[in-house]
């Protein structure tokens, strides 16, 4: 008993930066309660800065953690704190610190409960991202979902509240289909650290249909997460429904951790799950870019957008390979500048009066007037696409690199499947990624249609997002370094 208590006491300096967010979400939501009435501009402004400085102690601490915090398991074999861990943490406290600039600098006014909200997403996000345990798995993914839920809603208008219900209807099918293999799972093994030895023992011991209905059941709520193909129609009434900032966030936050913990899952399990892993792969790409064809509003597009790019980032997954799982990250590190860009790009460009409708025809001419931020657009544009000159050419070439070594490998007729229309796909993409560039140039202005006015602020912001996009394609070599020195 001593020995455990000992072992719960030391895992606790490996959990400093989860703790330091459990006291900010009772020192946000405090200070809601007990803060005298103020006018409601300054509250707002109030919170923005106390949560802004929050999440950057919290990378602070982060930092911290990476260079002098002993690696290994926490609380039991319940967390594994590594490298890839540490990695995944910083990028969600990159989009939270994003998330947060985006919302002050469009002059949101929040109560205090979307900020203590937007704190415990974000604790649940890197509780996930060290989860060995399946009890662990789904307990982190549940604040996510919840907290997500009440991001949806908390604007309280009907539009908002239908997205956040529709949210939790999906969200709990999801949900309750994962618990289920996670059981079965627990059944068939005797044990939920899905790390330990004996869990893939057991699966081989296992007649193969049952073991892989259960894995799928159970890995049911990540693809969920990731919007993947047939879990993916929540995902454009949410993007629609939110608050952009909040879409932003939900656009490459969750997403990446979700990655995570299936990068871990699949590199233990003892079933061949590849040919399983590029038809999902396939039919996300697919039905995200196809559908944002005739998509005529910005987030909806944006939605299907983020559907296929999913499927880009289970291509690596489907190599099972190191190198796969490099891709994949790098993927995923890069797409957190071009995803949030576009975001607060189409956020600040659009003259749509509406909160939740963004039209594609509410940027025409906008171009001509605010040319600088309209480049910058288009460049976070290409980068989705994948065209070079941005990061986003370095990321797919990378994937689809990890894929044709995987094929070689192989000789499955199904990757070079995947490959070709993975490919035809990328081109396909550029039809509806140039809707908005070609508004924002090429249309003119409709009459009665409000001029766009931008603070620098927004102006400096934005160029911060878009610099990445074209330094990371200079030098990718940075990045995929870094990667692949803890990504094995």
């Amino acid at each position: 008993m001593l020995q455990k208590l000992d072992h719960i006491l030391a895992s606790l300096s490996g959990f400093t930066p989860e703790v330091w967010l459990v006291v900010a979400f009772v020192g946000i939501i405090t200070w809601d309660l007990i803060a005298p009435e103020v006018h409601a501009e300054s509250r707002g402004g109030f919170f923005h800065g106390l949560t802004f400085l929050a999440f950057a102690f919290l990378g602070v601490l982060l930092v911290q953690q990476w260079q002098i915090q002993p690696r290994g398991v926490l609380f039991g074999s319940m967390l594994r704190l590594d490298d890839r861990a540490i990695f995944f943490k910083l990028l969600v406290t990159l989009t939270a610190l994003i998330t947060i600039l985006h919302s002050w600098v469009t002059g949101r006014r929040w109560s205090g409960e979307f900020f203590s909200v937007l704190v415990g997403t974000v604790f649940g996000l890197l509780v996930l991202s060290m989860a060995t345990n399946l009890l662990m798995v789904y307990l982190s993914l549940e604040v996510v979902s919840i907290s997500s839920y009440i991001l949806t809603a908390l604007r309280g208008d009907r539009k908002s509240s239908e997205g956040g219900m529709k949210y939790v209807l999906f969200g709990s099918v999801a949900s309750a289909l994962m618990l289920y293999g996670m059981s079965l799972l627990y059944g068939l093994t005797s044990t939920l650290d899905f790390t330990n030895p004996s869990f893939s023992r057991a699966l081989l011991e296992t007649d193969p249909l049952v073991s892989a209905s259960a894995i799928l059941l159970a890995i049911s709520g990540l693809l969920f997460k990731v919007s993947a193909v047939p879990f993916q129609v929540w995902n454009p009434d949410v993007y629609e429904a939110a608050d952009t900032p909040v879409v932003s966030f939900f656009s490459v936050a969750p997403k990446a951790v979700a990655f995570l913990v299936l990068m871990r899952l699949f590199s233990v399990l003892p079933l061949n799950f590849q040919p399983v892993l590029a038809v999902l792969s396939l039919a996300t790409i697919t039905v995200g870019n196809f559908s944002a064809l005739w998509q005529t509003e910005a987030k909806r597009l944006m939605a299907y957008s983020s559907i296929a790019q999913s499927g880009f980032v289970l291509v690596g997954l489907v190599a099972f390979s190191e190198l796969g799982q490099q891709t994949a990250t790098f993927y995923l590190g890069s797409y957190v500048f071009a995803s949030m860009a576009c975001f607060l790009l189409i956020d600040i460009l659009s003259t749509s009066r509406s909160k939740n409708e963004v039209p594609i025809q509410s940027f025409s001419g906008v171009g001509r007037q605010q040319p600088l931020p309209a480049i910058l657009l288009s460049i976070a544009f290409i980068s989705l696409v994948g065209l070079p000159l941005t990061v986003g050419f370095s990321a797919k070439l990378l994937i689809f690199s990890s894929l044709w070594e995987a094929y070689q490998h192989t000789n499955a007729s199904l990757f070079l499947v995947l490959f070709v229309f993975g490919l035809l796909n990328t081109a396909v993409s550029l039809a509806f990624y140039v809707k908005i560039p070609y508004a924002l140039f090429f249309k003119t202005a409709e009459p009665g249609q409000p001029l766009v006015s931008l603070r620098w602020p927004q102006v400096i912001l934005a160029l911060v997002l878009v610099i990445p996009i074209i330094a990371l394609f200079l030098r990718t070599d940075w990045l995929m370094n870094w990667i692949a020195g803890f990504v094995n």
